[in-house]
């Protein structure tokens, strides 16, 4: 998986590509979270738009994600996630605790 960062304004945009599951890819998205609330960057959105799997270790990701960024005071955000992405959600109710966006500018404008 390849993990792009863009800022606008005070949101820090984490591009996404490739599946995120059990293993590295997992990993990798954990380290680049804590890294930037290292950094001081509280306001993450992260785009799924180029994330045609995920599974369970990928949705735990994100939810551990999304703790550590609530913790530290900031929010975390999601957009565009796949159909997959959108449907483990549901079906695990975490679309109801997750804010997800499917246009950038909605998403930017809700932080």
């Amino acid at each position: 998986m390849e993990i792009h960062f863009r800022t606008i304004g005070s949101v820090t945009i984490v591009d996404l590509q490739g599946n995120l599951t059990i293993g590295l890819s997992e990993e990798q998205l954990r380290e680049a979270i804590s890294q930037l609330l290292t950094n001081g960057q509280k306001q993450i959105l992260i785009s799924l738009a180029e994330v045609p799997m995920v599974d369970s270790s990928g949705l735990g990701a994100l939810i551990k994600s999304f703790t550590l960024v609530k913790n530290a005071g900031g929010r975390l955000k999601l957009l565009k996630p796949s159909r997959l992405a959108r449907q483990l959600l549901t079906i695990t109710g975490l679309l109801s605790v997750l804010e997800t966006f499917d246009d950038e500018a909605a998403a930017l404008a809700s932080f």
